[in-house]
């Protein structure tokens, strides 16, 4: 049973539907006894007779109360509502990063920014023996004050928690699935999701996703077997240096990718750092920087990775003419300009008469 809009029910006044689907329905809601504004997500009474369903969502409860981190959705409460299993979390206001690149890649030092945000939450998480199985754009959310924040944890699982799925039973979203997933290994760790955060970056950087075909299936199988194009053949502008760091976050047995989050944070951190103490004589605060432009992050490339970009090269070859072209010039320097052009035009004008023959050339005495 869905809840009416406007109407109050548990505490709650209910404002607006953020999200249906089969599994249910999501709604902002105000917290009456705190007025806050809030996100709450049923279990529809419907399904409530399926204990696996009913276990996951436990199991979502328990998992997201384990976690507070700055850029992890805040989880507030669990209760039932007539008769039906509700949670509520911290509303965010933000646009998730699937949306945002429906627009197109994002320049690769932002990338950066984001995705190591994404791995500071995983770091977190893995820390409490949390795997999020589940890292993808759309649980990657873009506040309007440019933070990042991990949502999405319906799948997260601890190494306690027990199976509710069945050896050799995929788990995930085909596109950002690791091996380990498609193969549907139980013993996963934080591996997985750096696999994973490989995807989105790759994505978000060339506007593709390492791998793609007509099913799931097929996509299934390339995460096994097959080896993706490196990022900078499909966007020049990317660095051979960045290329390598997520070709290792796409490796094929865990034990050949960084081992921990932290270790590709830190990884993509280097060309980071040295590109915005070159951009800004203030110091980046800890908190996600503001994005930076495609021509700002052309021009910083050479800085953060030692090659020329293709934008800032061209640049430098127009700039002499630029400046030739729009000097200011001295009254004196525009006058004598005048007088040479004059006598310029009427040599040409002379000449041109004599050779038509409409000047003709006068007999000498």
């Amino acid at each position: 049973m869905a809840f009416e809009i406007g109407k109050i029910a548990g505490g709650y006044e209910f404002l607006d539907v953020l999200d249906s689907t089969k599994t249910g329905v999501a709604y902002k809601v105000r917290n009456l006894k705190f007025n806050r504004l809030e996100m709450l997500r049923i279990l529809p009474r419907t399904v409530q007779d399926d204990q696996e369903r009913v276990e996951r969502f436990l199991r979502e409860v328990k998992v997201h109360a384990r976690l507070s981190h700055p850029n992890i959705i805040t989880f507030y409460n669990a209760s039932e509502i007539d008769g039906q299993l509700v949670m509520t979390m911290e509303l965010v206001e933000g646009t998730p990063l699937g949306w945002r690149l429906e627009l197109g890649p994002l320049p690769y030092p932002e990338a950066i920014r984001y995705i190591r945000h994404v791995l500071d939450a995983l770091s977190y998480a893995h820390s409490q023996g949390i795997v999020h199985r589940d890292v993808t754009p759309a649980n990657i959310l873009i506040t309007p004050d440019n933070r990042i924040m991990l949502g999405g944890f319906g799948m997260a699982k601890s190494a306690t928690d027990p199976n509710l799925t069945r050896t050799g039973t995929a788990v995930g979203v085909a596109q950002y699935m690791s091996p380990e997933q498609v193969k549907g290994l139980t013993a996963l760790d934080g591996r997985s999701d750096i696999y994973s955060v490989g995807v989105v970056l790759y994505e978000a950087i060339t506007g593709k996703l390492p791998f793609n075909a007509s099913s799931e299936f097929e996509i299934m199988l390339a995460h096994v077997n097959e080896v993706p194009k490196p990022p900078s053949s499909i966007n020049r502008e990317i660095p051979q240096e960045l290329d390598e760091l997520i070709m290792k976050a796409l490796a094929k047995q865990p034990a050949q990718r960084f081992s921990t989050a932290v270790e590709f944070s830190n990884a993509l951190a280097e060309g980071e750092s040295e590109a915005y103490s070159v951009a800004s004589s203030a110091p980046a605060p800890a908190s996600v920087s503001a994005p930076v432009s495609a021509p700002a992050a052309a021009q910083t490339r050479q800085e953060v990775f030692g090659r020329p970009s293709t934008a800032a090269a061209k640049k430098e070859s127009g700039s002499l003419m630029d400046r030739w072209l729009f000097r200011k010039w001295t009254f004196a320097e525009l006058a004598l300009g005048g007088v040479i052009t004059s006598i310029i035009l009427t040599l040409v004008f002379i000449a041109v008469m004599t050779m038509t023959g409409a000047m003709p050339l006068s007999a000498g005495h």
